[in-house]
């Protein structure tokens, strides 16, 4: 059986199990200690880690992951990386053809993996739901090109990211698209998941380009709101991640 299991680590990251039949790639395990219980429970192998960026609530628990089970690690960089991707690249894990593209912005070699028989985006901390990245590497204009490399997927492209800030996103995101009825119908319907103890991911592409502000810097309403009609898009979105930035 194929599919993705979500799993809660840290304060708020969220890490992936990809399964097929009792074989398991995993993706950003911050720590170690959710991964390791739920193989247990599970009966998995581990097989592989699929790393987006650099960072340690994303990283965190590789090191021991690989020491007991022997895993290959994949990643655009780290020691502990095996296998060095940096975006084009497919690769072939556990009969699934995973694309590497390259999403600079929040990190300079920042990656995100695209499974399409699984109609799955593994995000990082590219896009989020309603939201983005910061820019601590790198600058808007990369991560307004990264961000529209994963826009252009299919619609129903089902967004797995990093964190859980699904409801403080969308409530920046009522703030500069105030008249937008989606981003209302998503802040109840997240609101209502996470107090019954479920998972806002994933979302889908199609979804993230009615109510994710920062996939809409080209958005007449969101323009008009920031007084920027005449302005870049890379200079809208400059603005949205400045007033995140301050929110």
């Amino acid at each position: 059986m194929k599919e993705i299991s979500t799993l809660r680590a840290l304060r708020d990251n969220y890490i992936y199990v990809i399964k097929n039949n009792e074989n398991a790639i995993v993706v950003d395990p911050g720590h170690e200690q959710p991964v390791f219980r739920y193989l247990q429970d599970n009966n998995l192998q581990l097989s592989a880690i699929l790393l987006t960026h650099h960072h340690a609530d994303h990283t965190g628990g590789t090191a021991e992951l690989k020491q007991v089970t022997g895993c290959t690690i994949f990643g655009p960089d780290g020691h502990t990386v095996n296998e060095v991707v940096r975006g084009g690249e497919v690769k072939n894990i556990l009969s699934f053809e995973i694309e590497v593209i390259p999403t600079p912005g929040h990190t300079r070699s920042h990656v995100v993996y695209h499974i399409p028989e699984l109609k799955a985006l593994f995000t990082g901390d590219t896009l989020f739901i309603a939201g983005c990245g910061r820019l601590f590497e790198g600058n808007a204009k990369q991560m307004w090109s990264s961000l529209q490399k994963l826009a252009a997927l299919r619609d129903d492209t089902k967004v797995y990211c990093g964190h859980e800030y699904s409801e403080y996103n969308l409530r920046f995101a009522a703030t500069v698209d105030p008249d937008n009825a989606a981003i209302t119908e998503k802040l109840r319907d997240v609101r209502n998941t996470l107090a019954a103890g479920g998972f806002s991911v994933p979302s889908t592409i199609a979804d993230e380009k009615k109510y994710n502000p920062f996939l809409r810097a080209d958005d007449l309403s969101i323009r008009k709101h920031l007084k920027m009609e005449s302005a870049s898009d890379i200079g809208v979105f400059a603005e949205l991640r400045r007033r995140k930035d301050y929110y």
